[in-house]
């Protein structure tokens, strides 16, 4: 949790406007800047994060299955380089697009749904559980991931004319399926498929095969990967390696899509319940009034929800307001909140009441 504060430029000074994390013109523009902006940035940060954890998790715990098929003696299952650029090249597009453009619903939804915005106060989308649930996964995905990578090369012979396959074999597999499942699953977990998410999740695919049949044949041009000189057409000759590419990763994300089609029909949240009446070109505005009090209209659910912006529990130091003639107001989105707006204007208009010179 942060402090986020918000100020006002008007005719009271910009000293709140600097000091603040962002800026707003009118007061009534706080509105959209939290039930719709506040929650899409909400939503993207707590994907971010736990994809982040994920993609990560699902990579590196392979050396721990490999360390016990190697016997514990330090050799590695892929290639130096290509760990190294894992995060920076062939899985940031993903993640980069889930923080900047995945959105939940339109701006118009939002605001005449305000109860949306509940999920950001409750901690629906990131809490100590939702963490280690994907934190499981990601194991979870590793191993059917490796374990299945390794059944089909247990015999060794991985070719048609006899010839044996390598750790290094074993090792650039398991990286391309790595790579297609850690993209599909941004793409299940993205709740707008637009044009530039295909171009994320598809073109970090893409990225891999074409990095992996240059990166082949760069030695000896460039002292680095020998062990990688030819590796291209020795994994794509091999009939397993087809195969799995299309058995490993749907059996990965089966469950995954499975636990989805289960939750999005049998335990459908506020969210996902505004997202179908959208895509179906209905107004959601009943759905959410179901969901609350009949007395409770859409302009006093936003005061409600406005409400938990001031509210401080602790006031730790009072404000004093002088004569100065420049001066803002700033607010926090925290609950506890920064600074006391009651307070300050209460000062504020007993020090505009008094005569002069008092």
């Amino acid at each position: 949790m942060a402090h986020v504060g918000v100020g006002i430029m008007g005719r009271e000074g910009v000293q709140a406007a600097c000091a603040s994390d962002y800026t707003i013109g009118q007061f009534r523009f706080l509105t959209k800047l939290l039930f719709v902006h506040g929650v899409w940035s909400y939503r993207r940060l707590c994907k971010v994060l736990l994809y982040s954890f994920y993609k990560n998790i699902c990579l590196y715990v392979m050396e721990l299955w490999f360390a016990l098929h190697s016997g514990f003696s330090g050799q590695i299952l892929f290639e130096r380089w290509t760990i190294a650029i894992y995060n920076v090249l062939f899985t940031a597009a993903p993640p980069l697009a889930l923080g900047l453009l995945d959105r939940c619903c339109s701006a118009k939804t939002m605001m005449d749904s305000p109860a949306i915005y509940r999920m950001s106060q409750n901690r629906s989308d990131f809490n100590i559980k939702i963490f280690w649930t994907w934190c499981l996964n990601a194991v979870y995905h590793s191993v059917i991931l490796y374990f299945m990578s390794y059944a089909m090369l247990r015999h060794d012979v991985a070719f048609r004319n006899g010839q044996v396959g390598t750790s290094l074999l074993l090792g650039n597999m398991i990286y391309t399926y790595v790579v297609i499942v850690v993209c599909l699953k941004a793409g299940l977990e993205s709740d707008s498929w637009t044009l530039l998410m295909h171009i994320a999740i598809w073109g970090s695919i893409a990225s891999w095969f074409i990095f992996f049949s240059i990166y082949s044949y760069v030695w000896p041009t460039f002292p680095v990967a020998a062990e990688m000189r030819g590796m291209v057409q020795y994994v794509f000759s091999s009939s397993y390696f087809w195969f799995g590419l299309i058995l490993i990763p749907i059996t990965t994300l089966l469950a995954d899509f499975v636990y989805n089609c289960i939750q999005r029909t049998y335990f459908k949240t506020l969210m996902q319940e505004v997202q179908e009446k959208e895509i179906a070109h209905q107004d959601p505005s009943d759905l959410v009034a179901a969901r609350q009090p009949s007395s409770v209209s859409r302009v006093s659910e936003r005061l409600a929800l406005l409400k938990n912006v001031f509210i401080r529990t602790r006031i730790s130091r009072v404000v004093e307001v002088d004569d100065r003639p420049y001066h803002g107001f700033a607010f926090s989105q925290e609950e506890n909140g920064v600074v006391p707006q009651d307070q300050l204007i209460r000062n504020y208009d007993t020090n505009i009441a008094k005569p002069p010179g008092l």
